[in-house]
């Protein structure tokens, strides 16, 4: 008999924006969980125009998400070279017509500020194809070492507000329950909208963090049960919860 996933009956809170639950959903159900979307923002077409050209024309060009990959790609022929946070982001560039892209582990900026071509970039062009109020990360690092950066916005997040729905699940949710956190804007957003109750709910629900950053973001707003996945992909986040699960049995 097929071993059953440790994961089986848990609830799983998609923090990602709306209609970008998919491939959540799909390692979820591949695990016997079930998921919870609650999209704190929707993804908006943003004109680059200019910048974005001067980003194409940089020897290093980086994509930060799936979403800027799909977005310029719109806009202007994505070929060439290209830098991506993460295999989703590689495989969105891929299928604009990029003809390289190198990923990094972990697979977030932390991992990919580490690699050689990136560890020394004094002089260099380095275009950024990305959105505002994003990781942020990158537009700091690159300029503090040497880089010159353009930027091009592609997308913006437009903030949603949640649904009855939403506060109704909160208040019932389970002990196995698991707050997935792979963008610091989309859980502000979504902690800005709770009440003091929910705030306190989530406060002992395991949330697990796509980058040490992350993680101490959370551990300072005081949620108590947190864990770091190795990169924002679901099957990293879900590798992390079950992580927990199996510590937590050895404890026991």
């Amino acid at each position: 008999m097929p071993r059953t996933s440790a994961l089986a009956g848990w609830t799983l809170i998609s923090l990602r924006p709306r209609h970008r639950h998919g491939a959540v959903r799909r390692a979820a159900a591949a695990q016997g969980a079930r998921v919870l979307a609650v999209s704190p923002f929707e993804l908006q077409a943003l004109e680059a125009g200019a910048p974005l050209q001067d980003a194409l024309r940089c020897p290093i060009r980086i994509a930060s998400s799936p979403a800027a990959a799909a977005f310029a790609a719109t806009q202007a022929p994505l070929h060439g070279d290209w830098l991506a946070i993460g295999t989703a982001t590689a495989k969105a560039l891929r299928r604009a017509g990029a003809d390289r892209v190198q990923t990094a582990e972990p697979q977030n900026a932390d991992g990919l500020l580490a690699l050689p071509i990136l560890s020394d970039c004094r002089g260099q062009h380095i275009g950024l194809i990305t959105a505002p109020d994003g990781r942020g990360l990158l537009e700091a690092a690159l300029p503090a070492r040497g880089a010159q950066l353009h930027i091009a916005h592609v997308y913006c997040r437009q903030a949603l507000d949640l649904p009855a729905s939403v506060h109704r699940g909160l208040h019932a949710l389970a002990p196995n329950t698991a707050v997935l956190v792979s963008s610091r804007a989309a859980f502000a957003e979504f902690w800005r909208q709770l009440d003091a109750g929910e705030r306190a709910i989530i406060r002992d629900t395991l949330c697990i963090a796509s980058s040490a950053r992350l993680l101490e973001y959370l551990q300072g707003l005081d949620i108590r049960r947190v864990r770091c996945a190795a990169g924002t992909q679901p099957a990293a986040m879900l590798a992390a919860v079950q992580e927990t699960i199996a510590a937590h049995e050895c404890e026991g």
